[in-house]
């Protein structure tokens, strides 16, 4: 017999356990939101390299140091989806959409050192599901579990920006990582014996969180190592990459970036090709094909991300637009039987930034 006791044992230790990067950690640790602005949404969510823009102080500080006086303002709608899979057969999907999220940072050089705030929606804890629940197989359903989760994190940051030498640059930023969420869980029991049951929740937490970097910017080639920390809930990062310019290609840039989230520990890896190339004075497109090594049955994750840059004047408009795709073996609900559940999301990023100097 079910009774309320035991159903919010279960849901306490699910929404408690850290999973690796998900849809379903929306009721965990939170799904991280993989780009903040266009560029990076586009070019696969790069962390250490990617455009010099505003928004890098939540990613690599050290490239907003070459950068005027400018503001950018970026937001995105996202759709998550989960397909649980048993015996090649689908037997659940689940999806979530949401826009609310967003990216504003000012930057502003003063003498020697390039000062930045911004305030980005870093983790979205968004979740929806229902799943009909069985003592057994054979029997009749017992009752539907539905788990609906609400929140987000936001991240708000002060930074600070320099060149060391003529090439190479350094930047650090630091400020609140600021989370929120509302959980509920119930179960309505089709059985007269079976109890209907319910639990509701909510998670508040604020905590100090920095980013810090080094990026070198050559005529033919750029590099960057990028360093970001961990909090209760979102993992520490380590980013490293390298581009170089190919004239032949008409003057494309072709770079490479690895990122390993919670080094030492985890390794979770994830790679990503990348070529910005320019239309003309005004115009650029960026393409982007990712991969990470968490494999279930047989099968890695893939990214695939696309999008451009227009220059009016003293404006910068973009848009990106990224798809990523893994497996997993584990759902939200403790009793659901898969072989594994299919992750996706599809991310379309808009944004707009302005200088007031020569960038």
């Amino acid at each position: 017999m079910r009774s309320l006791a035991v159903y919010t044992l279960l849901v306490t230790a699910f929404a408690t356990s850290a999973f690796s990067f998900g849809y379903y950690d929306s009721v965990t640790r939170g799904t991280m939101i993989q780009g903040l602005s266009p560029s990076t949404t586009a070019l696969g969510s790069v962390r250490a390299l990617g455009v010099q823009e505003p928004a890098g102080i939540f990613f690599n500080p050290a490239q907003t140091a070459v950068l005027p006086f400018g503001v950018q303002l970026a937001g995105s709608s996202i759709q998550w989806s989960e397909q649980v899979i048993q015996s090649d057969v689908e037997k659940m999907t689940r999806t979530y959409l949401t826009y609310d999220n967003g990216t504003a940072v000012i930057v502003y050089p003063a003498g020697m050192f390039v000062i930045g705030a911004g305030i980005a929606k870093v983790g979205e804890f968004g979740y929806e599901g229902s799943h009909t629940v069985y003592d057994d197989p054979d029997d009749p359903e017992t009752g539907v579990a539905v788990l609906y989760a609400d929140g987000a994190q936001w991240e708000t940051l002060g930074s600070v920006s320099a060149m060391i030498t003529d090439k190479m640059s350094a930047g650090f930023s630091a400020g609140m990582r600021s989370v929120h969420a509302d959980y509920s869980y119930s179960f309505n029991s089709h059985q007269f014996l079976i109890p209907d049951s319910s639990s509701a929740w909510s998670v508040d937490d604020q905590e100090f969180a920095w980013h810090a970097g080094v990026a070198i910017n050559g005529e033919m080639f750029d590099s960057g190592v990028s360093y970001s920390s961990e909090t209760d809930y979102m993992d520490d990062i380590v980013a490293f990459g390298a581009s170089a310019l190919a004239p032949h290609l008409k003057n494309a840039t072709v770079g490479f970036e690895a990122q390993v989230a919670s080094p030492l520990d985890h390794n979770r890896f994830t790679g990503d090709l990348f070529v910005k190339m320019p239309f003309n004075d005004l115009m650029n497109a960026q393409i982007s094909v990712s991969f990470d090594d968490n494999r279930v049955a047989s099968r890695a994750g893939l990214g695939f991300g696309i999008g451009f840059g227009l220059r009016l004047g003293r404006v910068d408009i973009g848009a990106g637009l990224l798809n990523r795709f893994r497996s997993r073996k584990n759902t939200a609900f403790p009793s659901e039987q898969s072989d594994r559940v299919d992750d996706s999301f599809t991310m379309i990023s808009l944004g707009v930034s302005s200088f007031f100097g020569n960038p």
